[in-house]
């Protein structure tokens, strides 16, 4: 356990896992039996007696998006990072190998200007 995480810090991540895909779910359920039942006013050409449950499930979908996104971020974020690192570091030396003979360059040319300067004060 890090510093940043709290003693509860598991089981509030296993709660929004879990509460989040049973929003997610609950949500979809609802907007399925909303939509069905507006699409089948359309062929019946009734009412829709349910569609209520889109508005309903509207947020359940939102909510449990949310939670999920809080339950899983450490995972992507790892995972993520985990694609990422490689291919910087790849770049990284890419770039200290093509950039040596430039680095020697000014560098040879910072000595020979000290080196200079001090010479012009000896005198």
């Amino acid at each position: 356990m890090s510093a940043l995480q709290t003693p509860k810090h598991n089981k509030a991540r296993t709660l929004l896992r879990v509460g989040g895909v049973g929003a997610v779910l609950v949500g979809v359920i609802l907007e399925i039996i909303g939509l069905a039942s507006f699409a089948s006013a359309f062929n019946d050409g009734g009412s829709a007696k349910l569609f209520w449950c889109s508005f309903l499930g509207m947020p359940f979908l939102f909510a449990g998006a949310v939670m999920c996104m809080f339950g899983f971020m450490g995972a992507v974020s790892r995972y993520a990072a985990a694609e990422q690192v490689p291919v910087a570091a790849d770049a990284i030396n890419d770039l200290a190998e093509g950039t040596q003979g430039a680095v020697k360059t000014v560098a040879r040319a910072v000595a020979e200007g000290v080196k200079e300067a001090e010479a012009g004060r000896k005198q």
